[in-house]
C-alpha cells in the first residue's frame, strides 16, 4: 500500500512538473506591433488616444504614436514594468496583463490613471502564430 501511494505521488509531482515548464517555453513577449482596443482614464472610457500604438523591438526599439510621436524611441521592460524614453511624451508603465493576443498597459500622467488595452497587430499575429 505505501508502494503504491508512493508511486501515485510521484507521478503527480511529474505531470505537473512537466506543466509548468510547458507555460514557461509559451511565456508571452512584448516585442511586436500592439495597436489599441479601449483606453481608459480613471476608469472612464476615453477617445484621445484612439489609433494609438507601439511597436516594441527586440533589440529594445520602439515606435509609437502616442502624442503624434514620429522618431523612434527606447523602451526597457523589467518585470511588469516598462519605460519608454526618447519620444514626446516618455512613461512607465505597468503591465496588468499580457497574453499572446493582449496587453493591459496602466501609466499615470498628471494625476490621471490610464489603462491602455491592446491587442497585437495583424503582422505581430502572423509571425506568433509561425
Amino acid at each position: 500500500m505505501r508502494l503504491s501511494l508512493s508511486i501515485l505521488l510521484l507521478s503527480f509531482m511529474l505531470v505537473s512538473c512537466g506543466d509548468d515548464a510547458a507555460s514557461m517555453s509559451s511565456e508571452a513577449t512584448i516585442e511586436g506591433r500592439w495597436e489599441l482596443v479601449e483606453a481608459r482614464k480613471n476608469n472612464t472610457k476615453t477617445g484621445v488616444v484612439d489609433g494609438l500604438h507601439f511597436e516594441f523591438g527586440a533589440d529594445g526599439s520602439l515606435t509609437t504614436n502616442l502624442m503624434g510621436n514620429k522618431s523612434p524611441g527606447t523602451y526597457l521592460k523589467t518585470g511588469d514594468e516598462v519605460v519608454i524614453e526618447g519620444v514626446k511624451l516618455p512613461m512607465d508603465f505597468s503591465i496588468q496583463g499580457m497574453t499572446d493576443s493582449t496587453l493591459h498597459l496602466r501609466s499615470k500622467f498628471r494625476g490621471f490613471q490610464f489603462d491602455f488595452l491592446m491587442e497585437r497587430g495583424e503582422a505581430t499575429k502572423k509571425a506568433v502564430e509561425l
